[in-house]
């Protein structure tokens, strides 16, 4: 089966990629370099917050393709080449402007946990799973399992995970701090959609800057991180329709009105 993954916009500002591998979903080159293409779409319709979730029953991502690996490995190192590196889609995500939400519908193990690991935020189904079983494979998680993942839940909880090798319900995984929200499996797809439309709400040059500098800030010393987070801020500060949300904020509290309307915050 050849792997998709269908862009739409949902809503404003938002992007839904839906993937399809079957019957499992098996990560792949190809499945990756797709959902490149379709992150590029959602670019290209200027979207702020992409949605990437599956359209196969029981599988976000099962894990990637054991024969892939075997094949990739069985034909040798790469040849010496002068062209630029292909963009892998985990890096890809994280280098994005966009916020990107991973929306797991069933099994997320392997690649598939490590898709997930590398998007800026995580929903589950009740019924979800998360899991690291490459030991039990020889192998070891290679695209985000021992790095991401250990920032995302702390080394003594990730060491876990890749040892035991056994995977994780979504309730334990929201409480190790690995994903931010579980909900009913009925409800994934629209909460997932109206947690973007409320996301894209922001402006993006502000979205696109929370991200930067936490992901710039995330692995260097804490004084080099602030020196980041400032020149960052200054960055958007200055920038005028910046200045024109902020004075405009301002008049309403000078109005009388309280901080969620002065903001623009919603009261739920």
């Amino acid at each position: 089966m050849t792997a998709t993954a269908q862009f739409s916009q949902p809503t404003e500002g938002v992007g839904l990629i839906l993937i399809d591998n079957g019957p499992r979903n098996f990560g792949s080159t190809e499945l990756g370099l797709r959902i490149i293409d379709a992150l590029q779409s959602a670019a290209d319709a200027a979207c702020r917050v992409v949605v990437i979730a599956s359209d196969r029953p029981g599988y976000f991502i099962a894990h990637w393709s054991l024969q892939g690996i075997i094949d990739t490995q069985r034909a040798g190192p790469p040849a010496i080449s002068h062209r630029p590196r292909q963009p892998r889609v985990f890096d890809l995500i994280e280098s994005s402007p966009m916020v990107v939400i991973a929306a797991n519908n069933g099994q997320a193990w392997g690649g598939g946990a490590e898709l997930s690991w590398g998007c800026d935020l995580r929903i589950a189904a009740e019924s979800a799973t998360y899991g690291q079983p490459e030991v039990a494979l020889g192998i070891i998680p290679g695209a985000g399992g021992t790095t991401r993942l250990a920032r995302l839940i702390g080394p003594t909880k990730c060491m876990e995970m890749i040892l035991d090798g056994r995977p994780i319900s979504a309730r334990e995984a929201l409480a190790l701090g690995a994903i931010n929200k579980v909900v009913p499996d009925d409800r994934l797809r629209d909460e997932s959609i109206a947690w973007a439309a409320h996301i894209a709400r922001w402006p993006a040059w502000s979205l696109a800057a929370c991200k930067h500098s936490l992901i710039d800030g995330r692995d260097i010393a804490l004084d080099a991180a602030r020196r980041s987070e400032s020149a960052i801020f200054q960055s958007v500060a200055r920038r005028e329709d910046s200045i024109r949300l902020m004075a405009a904020a301002q008049a309403r509290y000078d109005a009388g009105a309280d901080s969620f309307d002065a903001i623009g915050i919603p009261r739920t």
